[in-house]
């Protein structure tokens, strides 16, 4: 990961980005790619009443694909697609983004979160070949702005076994 995308995660609060201008770049070996609801945000926080707790899961609306800001990929091994939150969930975000910055304003200390993306289904349109599934995620927080890493190098074979990958259907 570059000096550059770290500074840039290391200074990510997730409370303060507008929910609306949040996109996940999802960069897939081919041929497998995410549908609707395939790859996820999660939001927890254990903060006590009335602030939490969170346990926000939304799935994330594949809106696009071919390329993204920031994001290089080989058109030949690896397809990019993007993800958003779906317009009926921003306010749920939103929601949970006001409760935690009201904990955090109540002077109160103690509480852990997390603010994570995460892949949980797929499809192929392909033979899956033998070798390592490389895949990626980089995310976004404003328009214009280039993505850059949240999860680089991640291999899907190992992560999720070769049972689950058989189990993938067609897209």
């Amino acid at each position: 990961m570059s000096p550059a995308a770290m500074a840039k995660l290391s200074g990510l609060d997730p409370m303060s980005v507008e929910p609306g201008h949040l996109a996940v770049a999802a960069i897939m070996p081919v041929p497998l790619r995410l549908r609707t609801g395939d790859a996820v945000l999660k939001v927890k926080s254990d903060a006590p009443a009335p602030y939490g707790p969170i346990d926000l899961t939304l799935p994330l609306e594949i809106i696009s694909g071919d390329s993204a800001p920031g994001v290089s990929a080989n058109s030949e091994t690896e397809r990019v697609q993007i993800g958003r939150i779906a317009q009926a969930d921003l306010e749920k975000l939103k929601a949970a983004q006001l409760r935690i910055k009201a904990y955090q304003a109540s002077g109160k200390t103690g509480a852990k979160g997390s603010f994570t993306v995460g892949i949980q289904g797929g499809c192929k349109d392909g033979a899956i070949g033998e070798g390592p599934l490389i895949a990626a995620i980089a995310m976004r927080t404003a328009p214009g702005e280039d993505f850059f890493p949240m999860l680089k190098s991640v291999d899907l074979r190992n992560l999720a076994g070769e049972e689950a990958l058989a189990k993938l259907p067609a897209c």
